[in-house]
């Protein structure tokens, strides 16, 4: 997944990109600086990857305006099917990763440096505590849920989910980029795990702490899934209890991929007003499924 880092370099100086080399081809820097923090180790523009330096006005929070600004034309030419991350120390960045959450861009976060290529140290288990599952439970759970052949969009949206959660829990992008691959790879194998399991063998020192790691994202994985064809069932029995009259049978598959593809409230009623001209069809559709989006941000 193509992941762009927007960096406060008046925040965070050259410590929080000194992991720069360990960027890969997917990654894309953009080094926000003033004529107040212009010493960037020039060293990075030697690096063979896409780094570009913007220098800005030295005004009161103009490098944040113009950072946040840029973000807003990266998420309009590249959309949701990349990763940006704002890297600053400032927390009031948080409220901007927010907004855009709620607007439906989940691959969005801050980090207070560039994440590099040490091992994933694991945190040592409190006494007493329980593991999430047991191997040949958690093996069982991830056979049966993955039992069906993915195609090119499941696979796409696999290889979203797990390159989100292993970023997430502190791998950097080049190793969660293999190991997305290898799971790609073998997803639709008869013997999925093992062949997973011998290429981070392979890859990784700490192989059986990224297997386990790549288990425990699997059945969340597979979870989710059972979750959506539970909900996309009672999104479909609710429409046939509640949208009997033509001109919204005329559309029934329309309206009901619009609840189930929406991130957020906001994203339903745009999706509404696309597929019907007449404002008060949109209302009543929108006030009828309230049941089904009460859980969805926005208003």
């Amino acid at each position: 997944m193509e992941t762009y880092y927007l960096i406060d370099f008046e925040n965070v100086h050259n410590e929080g990109i000194a992991n720069i080399k360990s960027m890969t081809k997917t990654d894309h820097m953009h080094i926000f600086s003033t004529q107040n923090a212009t010493n960037i180790n020039k060293d990075v523009f030697w690096i063979n990857g896409d780094i570009k330096s913007h220098l800005v006005p030295a005004k009161k929070q103009s490098l944040d305006m113009h950072l946040v600004s840029y973000l807003g034309y990266l998420l309009g030419i590249h959309g949701k099917d990349c990763c940006y991350v704002i890297i600053s120390k400032d927390k009031d960045y948080d409220n901007i990763v927010k907004f855009w959450k709620e607007e439906g861009y989940q691959n969005i976060s801050r980090k207070e440096k560039l994440p590099g290529n040490e091992p994933v140290q694991k945190k040592t288990k409190q006494a007493g505590s329980q593991p999430k599952s047991n191997s040949q439970t958690a093996n069982g759970r991830i056979s049966a849920g993955m039992a069906y052949r993915l195609d090119g969009k499941d696979r796409c949206e696999l290889n979203i989910f797990i390159q989100h959660n292993l970023v997430n829990r502190g791998y950097d992008h080049s190793s969660a980029n293999r190991i997305c691959k290898y799971v790609v790879t073998h997803c639709n194998d008869e013997r999925m795990l093992s062949g997973i399991h011998n290429d981070i063998k392979k890859d990784f020192e700490n192989y059986s702490d990224v297997y386990g790691d790549i288990k425990s994202i699997l059945e969340d994985f597979v979870q989710s899934k059972n979750k959506d064809t539970k909900r996309e069932s009672r999104v479909r029995s609710f429409f046939g209890q509640h949208f009997k009259k033509k001109v919204y049978t005329d559309c029934k598959e329309e309206i009901i991929q619009t609840i189930l593809n929406a991130e957020s409230k906001q994203q339903v009623n745009n999706g509404l007003s696309k597929l019907y001209t007449d404002g008060e069809v949109v209302s009543h559709i929108y006030k009828v499924v309230q049941p089904l989006i009460k859980e969805l941000p926005g208003k």
